[in-house]
C-alpha cells in the first residue's frame, strides 16, 4: 500500500514494551504514528499497581495508606549491545537504575546488567512513547481495510484511521483475532502459540525480619517472592512491607479459572511459609492479578525450522506483529522485537522513496 500522505501513518495497537519500541523508533524516523491501548496506562506486563488501605493508629483518625508495587516484570537484564545502549539512554534519562538484589536462590549469574526503571516500572515505556500520539482506553475490535488504508474499529463503536500499516504488538491470541480474513497464515501461527499464566499476589505487612530482597522457593506454588519496598526508587509506609509473589506457571495453569478469593487465600499461605516463622504475619491489604498471557513457552528446538526474525512484516498487506513471543520472552525481547520491526518497516518505506523518485 502506497501512501499518498505527507508522512506514512502507521497504527501501533498495544503499548507494552514491544509496542512502545517500535513506535518510538518508527516515530523518530518521520513516521506518523499512533498508539491505542485497551488499558488506561502504558507498559503491559512491565506493570505497577496502587494500593490503598485504612489504617488505625491508638490513637487518632483514620488515615488512608497507600503503596505502589510492581505485579508484572519485576526487573530485566540486558545482554544485546543495541539494547544495553538504548537502556544507557535510558538511563542517563533519569528512568532507569541498575539492581543486583540479594536473592535466595538461583537468579542470574554475576556479571549480568539488571535494571529497573523509576519510580516505577511503566516509566520506560512511557519514555519510549513521549511526544508519540497515545490513544488510552482504546480496545480495538477488529481491522477493516478500504481503498485508502486501514481502519481501527474501536469497542465504543467508533473508528479510526486510515492508516497506511498496522502493527499489533500484542499477546499472540489476540492478535490472532485481529488478523483473521487478513493475514490468515499468521493467525494461525499466532493461535498455536502456547502462552504460560501467571497468578501474581501483591500484599502489605506489618515490617518482617527478612534478610532476603528477593526469593526463589524450590518447591510449593510459588516461583518469585520480592520485598517491592527494597527495590531502587519504592517505598513504604513507615513500619510497613510490600510483598509480591508470583506463582509457578504450572500452579497458576491449574488454578487459572479459580476465584480470586479463594487464589489470594492460596498465595498468602505460600507467602506466609517463606517468612520468618518468629511472630505472626499481620496483613494490612492484599489482592491478586490473574496474567493470562505472562510467558511464552519455548519451543522445542528443531534444525530444519528456517530461523525467521524477532517480528513479522508483510509490506503487500501492510501489516506488522511484534512482541516478546517472537524473540524468546522476556522485556528485552519484547524490546529487541518492536525495534527491529521499525527498522524492516523504515527500511521498506525508503526503498519506496528511492523507487519513486528514481528516473
Amino acid at each position: 500500500m502506497t501512501s499518498h500522505r505527507s508522512k506514512p501513518a502507521i497504527a501501533v495497537v498495544g503499548a507494552g514494551l514491544a509496542g512502545a519500541a517500535c513506535a518510538a523508533s518508527l516515530a523518530s524516523n518521520g513516521m506518523a504514528v499512533t498508539v491505542f491501548d485497551k488499558s488506561r496506562g502504558v507498559g503491559g506486563r512491565m506493570a505497577t499497581r496502587r494500593m490503598r488501605w485504612s489504617a488505625a493508629p491508638a490513637a487518632g483518625d483514620v488515615l488512608e495508606m497507600h503503596a505502589e508495587v510492581d505485579h508484572g516484570a519485576p526487573y530485566f537484564t540486558a545482554v544485546h549491545p543495541r539494547f544495553r545502549a538504548a537502556m544507557r539512554r535510558a538511563a542517563s534519562a533519569g528512568v532507569l537504575v541498575p539492581w543486583q538484589p540479594r536473592v535466595h536462590g538461583t537468579w542470574v549469574p554475576a556479571g549480568v546488567h539488571s535494571f529497573v526503571p523509576v519510580p516505577t516500572m511503566t516509566a520506560l515505556a512511557r519514555h519510549l512513547l513521549a511526544g508519540v500520539n497515545l490513544q488510552p482506553d482504546q480496545a480495538v475490535q477488529r481491522l477493516h481495510r478500504t481503498d485508502d488504508g486501514w481502519h481501527l474499529v474501536l469497542a465504543d463503536g467508533g473508528q479510526a484511521g486510515p492508516f497506511d500499516q498496522v502493527v499489533l504488538a500484542m499477546p499472540p491470541a489476540q492478535a490472532a483475532v485481529l488478523l483473521a480474513g487478513h493475514h490468515d497464515a499468521w493467525a494461525d501461527a499466532l493461535a498455536e502459540v502456547r502462552m504460560q499464566p501467571c497468578w501474581t499476589l501483591m500484599a502489605v505487612t506489618d515490617e518482617v525480619d527478612w534478610p532476603w530482597d528477593a526469593a526463589e522457593p524450590d518447591r510449593g506454588p510459588l516461583a518469585w517472592v520480592a520485598r517491592n519496598d527494597r527495590k531502587p526508587g519504592r517505598t513504604a509506609p513507615r513500619g510497613c512491607a510490600t510483598w509480591v509473589a508470583q506463582a509457578t506457571a504450572a500452579w497458576s495453569a491449574a488454578h487459572l479459572e479459580e476465584d480470586p478469593q479463594v487464589v489470594a487465600v492460596a498465595l498468602r499461605a505460600a507467602l506466609q511459609q517463606q517468612l520468618p516463622a518468629s511472630a505472626p504475619v499481620i496483613w494490612h491489604t492484599s489482592v491478586v492479578h490473574r496474567w493470562r498471557y505472562a510467558v511464552p513457552v519455548a519451543p522445542v528446538a528443531d534444525q530444519a525450522v528456517v530461523v525467521q526474525p524477532d517480528y513479522r512484516w508483510d509490506a503487500e498487506h501492510g501489516l506488522g506483529v511484534c512482541g516478546d513471543h517472537l524473540a524468546g520472552g522476556g522485556v528485552e525481547a519484547a524490546w529487541r522485537s518492536g525495534d527491529e520491526l521499525a527498522d524492516a518497516v523504515v527500511a521498506w518505506h525508503e526503498t519506496q522513496v528511492e523507487l519513486a523518485t528514481t528516473p
